[in-house]
Formats: structure tokens, sequence, C-alpha cells
């Protein structure tokens, strides 16, 4: 029994969608140009017509790069989602190392307690899982997704999660009492071998 949070794949996909816009435009515009002339026709005139130069030729392949990422990394997603909170027996894997990075585990003992909580980022609410620890032992000291808000306590952002963060909470809570009381039991079976 594992606690795996992915990215939401709704809004992995609306990502894989914002990005075809871009790369239409972009072939448009390095290919035939059908849709960007019939809109150059719609909005000038004959007289005030406006020609291509090399630099929309560079900002189409910008545009072309930008949305083909955002199509495969939101497709990627989608299909093969990355776990981004794993409780796990050996501890919390936390996917805040970076992109094609492993994630780091930070052992059970080590953790002092996990809440939730939310960041004010210019008036837009982002909710947080927060992870309290004993030590920052292994952790990066720029997290990916995830800010230091304490010397010892890791906010990780939540806003891309399909689950609230006191759910996520309320899950891995259960999961360590699960665990714990698991280990203890092992324990105590092992001494009553030993007599």
């Amino acid at each position: 029994m594992n606690v795996v949070v992915r990215r939401s794949a709704l809004k992995m996909w609306l990502m894989a969608m914002a990005g075809i816009p871009l790369v239409v435009i972009a072939l448009d515009i390095l290919t035939r140009r059908r849709i960007s002339s019939a809109l150059q026709d719609l909005l000038f005139t004959p007289e005030n017509i406006q020609i291509y130069e090399a630099r929309d030729v560079i900002w189409a392949w910008v545009m072309a790069l930008f949305g083909g990422f955002l199509v495969l990394m939101g497709l990627k997603e989608l299909f093969v989602p990355t776990k981004v909170v794993e409780g796990r027996e050996d501890g919390l894997a936390l996917k805040v190392a970076g992109p094609f990075r492993r994630a780091p585990v930070v052992p059970w003992t080590q953790i002092v307690d996990i809440t939730s909580g939310e960041m004010d980022d210019d008036g837009v609410r982002i909710p947080l899982l927060v992870v309290k620890l004993a030590s920052r032992q292994g952790l990066p000291d720029r997290p990916w997704g995830a800010r230091w808000t304490d010397e010892r306590e890791l906010s990780i952002m939540a806003t891309d999660w399909p689950d609230e963060p006191e759910v996520v909470v309320e899950k891995l809570t259960e999961y360590a009492v699960w665990l714990a009381r698991r280990q203890s039991q092992e324990q105590t079976a092992r001494l009553w071998r030993e007599e």
C-alpha cells in the first residue's frame, strides 16, 4: 500500500491543448501562410498590407518549438503522469529535485509534521503541502515546484493536483499510522519468536 499524488490529468490535457494553436500558427507562417494571409486580408487594406520579415520566421520557429514542447509534455503527463508525492515504506518521495531527476526520499523518522497551507502570490491563492522536517539532508537548496518557507519547512505547490492538500495530508497521515502499526506488530512478533 502506497500513497501516490500525481498531477491532474485534466490540467495536463489542457496544457497539451494550449500548445496546438501555437503549432498551427507557426506551421502556417513557415509554410503556405493560408491562415495568416486570410487574417491579413481581414485586418488590413490592400495598400497597408504587412510584409513578412526574418523576425516573423524566427518567432514562428520559437512558437513551433514552444507549442510542440507543451503538446509533448502535456501528452506525456497525461499518459504517464509524474509522481509528485509518494508515501512509501522507506519514506516520503518528493519530486522537488527537478525534471529528469529522481525524487529524493525523506525517511519517516526525519518528518516532524505534514500539514496543508496556502500562499498568496499577488492575490492568487496557491494551495500547499507543508512538510516539516528534522533536517534538510538530501533535499535541494532550490527545490523545483516547492519553496523553503522556514529553515526546515518545505512547502510544495499543489495547484496541479487532482486532490486538495488537506486530502493528501489525511491520506499520508493514515498511511504513516498504518505503517508504524505494522512495523510495531512485526517487531512484537519477532520478540515473541526470539523468546
